[in-house]
């Protein structure tokens, strides 16, 4: 009965993991704040816990159950359970602090470490068919911890630990329920993997992390009315939110960069060609801006006709070359397939520094400035 009882709880944990996988595949959904490094570690954390779910799943099925078929699949299942264990908790620490701190170039610390310890795992977890390290099995296919069980469970336990002081810190500088789930979910899932160490038979370390991955892609789901949905790019809700963001950060981090830019004889297109041309090129416009972004960039259709990016750590060496990839793309573009009109964009753009400006307002007021300077000049050139 309690076999049954597990087994039903990760079939169920497959289920749910299969929603939040639906629920954050979306094309729509890459392209805010840097959603496609942010998306692609979580979906490696949902891809690496329906692995464990899988293995528990079979281990549960098929233990004590004889014949040297069923052995030796039981030997495969163990040593994957084992070598895949530590990926959603290294996923979650990855996930966890670029949502947290939005700094891609943080996570470069954790690649030397966190790979030496997979890399362990992943050895340990082969020689323990051979040396019982991890996991034995009997004549009659019944699993038994290994030698090194306690140490291998320890390992896990205090690398989900490790991430509590930080996450908590930064969560205390937050409102977001977001980051309290972040928190949260370390705290939960230390108590089920300790108490899971201690009594042989209780299933929760992965029904724990799948309703954080689920509690995840609500979250994500959420993100989606920050989205415009004629260019599938961020809207100014969501870039508001953003900025915030990056003023927060601005204390403890490098700053960080913004280009407000506004299409040339908009009004002109919308007015001679008609609306469907006119969104024809606010849609070719947000699709230069995604092939020039890097994955970390923030694009934002900003309003009517403007657009935004968002920079994060960027000096005025970055700031340039991206204008400058901007107008060649732009460029570019006209060249190619025969259209009725020419795109064109007046910008302007700055790197925030808080000694300059005070707060988001002036720093965007003096951006739309630029902008319309820069407009102004052209104007004044084709006189």
């Amino acid at each position: 009965m309690e076999t049954l009882l597990r087994i039903q709880t990760l079939l169920i944990c497959l289920l749910l993991l299969g929603f939040a996988y639906a629920a954050t595949s979306k094309k729509a959904l890459y392209g805010t704040l840097g959603n496609s490094r942010v998306l692609r570690i979580y979906h490696v954390f949902i891809f690496s816990t329906t692995i464990m779910l899988v293995t528990d799943l079979l281990a549960w099925m098929l233990d004590g159950i004889p014949g040297k078929g069923i052995h030796t699949l039981l030997l495969v299942n163990h040593t994957l359970y084992y070598a895949f264990h530590t990926i959603p908790t290294v996923c979650y620490i990855l996930y966890a602090d670029l949502l947290l701190h939005e700094d891609p170039k943080r996570l470069r610390r954790w690649k030397f470490p966190l790979a030496i310890l997979l890399l362990a795992i992943v050895i340990l977890s082969l020689a323990s068919p051979f040396t019982g390290w991890l996991f034995t099995l009997d004549a009659q296919n019944v699993y038994t911890r290994g030698s090194l069980f306690l140490l291998f469970a320890s390992i896990q336990l205090l690398l989900l630990l490790s991430t509590l002081i930080p996450l908590f810190g930064a969560s205390r500088r937050s409102k977001s329920r977001v980051y309290w789930t972040l928190v949260f979910f370390p705290v939960i899932a230390f108590v089920g993997g300790l108490l899971q160490s201690l009594v042989y038979g209780l299933v929760l370390i992965w029904p724990v992390t799948t309703v954080f991955l689920v509690a995840a892609a609500l979250n994500i789901q959420k993100e989606q009315i920050g989205i415009d949905h004629l260019t599938g790019i961020s809207n100014r809700l969501w870039f508001d939110e953003v900025l915030q963001r990056a003023l927060r950060a601005v204390p403890t981090q490098k700053t960080f960069a913004c280009i407000l830019m506004d299409l040339d004889g908009f009004k002109q297109i919308n007015d001679t060609l008609g609306h469907d041309v006119g969104d024809q090129a606010l849609q070719e416009m947000a699709g230069i801006l995604r092939r020039v972004a890097g994955p970390d960039d923030i694009i934002t259709r900003y309003g009517g006709d403007e657009f935004a990016v968002l920079l994060h750590d960027a000096d005025a060496s970055v700031l340039q070359k991206m204008c400058e990839r901007i107008k060649t793309e732009v460029a570019s573009v006209n060249k190619g397939s025969p259209k009725a009109y020419v795109l064109s964009v007046s910008m302007g753009c700055a790197i925030f520094d808080p000694a300059r400006f005070s707060d988001d307002k002036a720093f965007l007021s003096y951006l739309d400035s630029a902008m319309y300077e820069e407009k102004r000049a052209k104007l004044g050139n084709r006189r």
